[in-house]
C-alpha cells in the first residue's frame, strides 16, 4: 500500500469539528497578469497534490494528473488574494496566498480518489475498541458488548476495525488519561479507539414482574456499556455516552451476554452516527444501479429520496438497465446500500463499493 505521511492528518480530521485546508503562497508568471495568475493557481494545486501523494505516484501518473487536476486547479482553490504582481520581461509575475481544500471530503480529495491517484484505504481509519465487562456476581469471558460495537462499524463499512479483547489489561478504561489512550492505542496502529467499561446484573426471574409474581425458569439481566472515542494523533475525545440493554434466558450467564450485547449495539450505531454524520460533511457520492427493469431502478430512486442524510437525488445517465445517480450524503457507501435495503422492497445486492462510490443490481 503506498504511504502519505500527511494525508492520515487530513483523514483524521475529519472527525472533527474543525476544517483542515492548505494555505500557500506561491508564484506564478504568464504573459498576462491573467496568466501569470492562472500559473500561480496551478503552483497553489500542486503544492498541495505534492504533499498527500508520493513522488513515484506523481511520476506514474503525470499526465493523468496534469490534464484532470492542474487543469482545473481554480475548482480546487476555496478562497485566494493577490499578494503581488509585477511586470517582469517576459512577462508578469504574480504572487497570491491561496486556500486548496484537501480535507477528505474535499473536491480535489474525491477527484484524486475517482482517478485512483489516492488509495481509498487510507480514507477508512483503523478503529481499535477496548471494552472490558463483568457481571456484578462473576467475570464474564468473551466481551459481548466489546464485540457488538465492532459488529455496528463493520455494518456500517469501516472494515479496519480492531476487537482488542484480552490483549490490554487496563481495569478502569474510562479513567485513562490522554497519554495513556495514546499508548494504547499505538500498541494497535490505531487511528482511533474506543474505551469503555461494560457491566451486567441479574434481576431474577421474569415472572416476578407478571401478575401473582410466578416462575418462569427464565433468568433477566440488564447491562450497560459505557465508552467514549478519541482521536490518537491529538488525544481529543470526540463522542462518549453510555447505554442500556436488558434480556433473558434460563441462564443467567447467556442472560448477561445477550444483554450487554443490546447495549454493545447501541453503542456502536451511536458511535457509528457520530462518524459518518456529525463529524462528517455531505459528499458527493455515485450510485451505480443495475436492473433490466426500470421500475426497479425507480424503486431504488424513490428510496434515496427518503434517506435521512441524502440531498440532490440527481439521474445522471441511464443506458442498458444501468442508471447512475449523483447524490450528496453523509455517511459511508456501506451505511447507505443499508439504509437502502430497509427502505425498499426492491431486492437489493451489493456489488461493490468505494469510497464515494456504490454499485448495486435491483430485481
Amino acid at each position: 500500500m503506498k504511504k502519505f505521511l500527511v494525508i492520515f492528518f487530513s483523514m483524521l480530521l475529519i472527525f472533527s469539528a474543525t476544517a483542515f485546508a492548505k494555505n500557500v503562497t506561491v508564484t506564478g508568471t504568464g504573459i498576462t497578469p491573467s496568466d501569470a495568475e492562472n500559473d500561480a493557481l496551478r503552483a497553489a494545486v500542486e503544492n498541495t497534490v505534492g504533499v498527500l501523494v508520493d513522488s513515484q505516484t506523481l511520476v506514474q501518473n503525470s499526465m493523468l494528473i496534469n490534464d484532470q487536476i492542474y487543469t482545473q486547479s481554480r475548482g480546487f482553490v476555496t478562497d485566494y488574494s493577490v499578494v503581488n504582481r509585477e511586470q517582469i520581461a517576459s512577462g508578469w509575475r504574480v504572487t497570491i496566498n491561496a486556500t486548496v481544500d484537501d480535507q477528505p471530503n474535499s473536491k480535489l480529495m474525491n477527484e484524486l480518489t475517482r482517478l485512483g491517484i489516492i488509495d481509498v484505504q487510507l480514507r477508512n481509519p483503523k478503529i481499535a475498541v477496548y471494552v472490558p465487562e463483568q457481571h456484578i456476581q462473576y467475570r464474564v469471558p468473551d466481551p459481548a458488548g466489546e464485540t457488538a460495537i465492532v459488529k455496528a462499524l463493520i455494518n456500517a463499512g469501516f472494515s479496519n476495525v480492531i476487537e482488542v479483547g484480552t490483549r490490554l489489561n487496563i481495569s478502569k478504561p474510562m479513567s485513562m488519561n490522554a497519554a495513556q489512550m495514546q499508548q494504547a492505542a499505538q500498541t494497535f496502529g490505531a487511528d482511533i479507539m474506543i474505551v469503555g467499561e461494560a457491566f451486567s446484573e441479574g434481576v431474577g426471574d421474569v415472572g416476578r414482574w407478571l401478575p401473582g409474581n410466578q416462575t418462569s425458569n427464565m433468568q433477566s439481566c440488564r447491562a450497560r456499556v459505557e465508552a467514549k472515542m478519541f482521536i490518537v494523533k491529538t488525544g481529543q475525545i470526540i463522542a462518549a455516552d453510555g447505554k442500556y440493554g436488558s434480556a433473558y434466558d434460563n441462564s443467567e450467564a447467556i442472560a448477561s451476554k445477550k444483554a450487554l450485547a443490546a447495549a454493545g449495539e447501541q453503542m456502536g450505531n451511536y458511535f457509528v452516527e457520530q462518524i459518518t454524520g456529525m463529524y462528517t460533511s455531505r459528499q458527493g457520492m455515485e450510485v451505480i444501479v443495475i436492473g433490466s427493469d426500470f421500475s426497479k431502478i425507480n424503486l431504488v430512486q424513490s428510496a434515496l429520496g427518503k434517506v435521512n442524510r441524502v440531498k440532490n437525488v440527481n439521474l445522471s445517465s441511464y443506458e442498458g438497465g444501468r442508471a447512475v445517480f449523483n447524490v450528496m450524503y453523509g455517511g459511508s457507501p456501506q451505511t447507505l446500500f443499508n439504509e437502502l435495503k430497509s427502505l425498499t422492497t426492491a431486492d437489493l445486492t451489493l456489488q461493490s463499493l468505494a469510497y464515494n462510490t456504490l454499485t448495486i443490481y435491483v430485481r
